[in-house]
């Protein structure tokens, strides 16, 4: 997976617009790529036809490229005791993996809201991750994957399954970083090393609330060391429209070259 170079955007921060009509504004923004909300809250890939899917596709062609997509799944839907369950976030998974791929996508997010514990994180250590036509990214949406064993847990699921790697939030992880027990910043270089996208997480308040520019420093220090990463902006805050989504990436554009971190910790 090698990332593509400047701030792009992630398609949350806009509201009111498809596809097509995104990357054309994005384009004219001067926004590299886009990353895509393609779950059902979003764009709902995996129930369009192949026909908008082509169409969709060349518009990315001709206007900015969309790299990733973000699925409404969780991982640990994929390994849900039921197996009717279990069966259901498989197949959504495949569908929206082939429709990323018809798009030109690199990479399917999945939702890390759930800390696996108990028979489930054994059944998923014990487990093979189900194939699928990109690579997987999984978000880490809850602070206590950063408690010690937890952390542990995942790195050994990450060095059983290549084709999984992370998803890295700024607001979530400057969250989750006085969960670690001990040295929080090594918990998070143990996390930034698995790190393939970083979003500059913004609800209103800024990148630099709440920890949200240590966690950026680090990874721009990672970057600076010639680690792959995507980095774009993720917009929550209100309103949606895309004269204040624009005003937040100019910020970020501007102040991501500032950010510096130390030097990278090796886990």
């Amino acid at each position: 997976m090698t990332a593509p170079g400047g701030v792009g955007l992630y398609s949350i921060g806009v509201r009111g617009m498809d596809v097509p009509q995104l990357l054309e504004w994005a384009a004219e923004q001067g926004v590299p790529f886009v990353h895509l909300r393609g779950g059902p809250r979003g764009f709902d890939l995996a129930r369009q036809t192949s026909d908008v899917l082509a169409y969709w596709r060349r518009a990315a062609q001709q206007w900015v490229p969309v790299t990733g997509v973000t699925a409404d799944l969780d991982l640990t839907d994929l390994f849900a005791p039921a197996a009717p369950e279990r069966a259901r976030a498989r197949v959504e998974l495949e569908r929206l993996a082939a429709a990323a791929d018809a798009l030109g996508a690199g990479w399917v997010r999945l939702l890390g809201r759930t800390v696996p514990e108990g028979p489930l994180l054994e059944a998923m250590l014990g487990s093979r991750l189900p194939q699928a036509r990109l690579p997987l990214l999984v978000e880490l949406h809850h602070p206590g994957w950063l408690a010690p064993e937890t952390l542990d847990a995942l790195e050994k699921m990450l060095g059983r399954w290549p084709q999984l790697r992370l998803l890295a939030d700024t607001t979530q992880l400057a969250a989750a970083r006085p969960t670690a027990s001990g040295d929080a910043d090594t918990a998070l270089e143990r996390v930034l090393h698995f790190t393939r996208v970083l979003h500059l997480s913004d609800d209103g308040t800024g990148l630099d609330a709440a920890g949200r520019n240590l966690v950026a420093g680090r990874a721009r220090s990672r970057i600076a060391d010639g680690q792959h990463m995507e980095v774009a902006l993720e917009w929550t805050g209100q309103p949606r429209t895309p004269q204040a989504c624009l005003s937040r990436y100019r910020d970020a554009c501007r102040e991501w070259p500032q950010r510096v971190g130390p030097p990278p910790r090796r886990p």
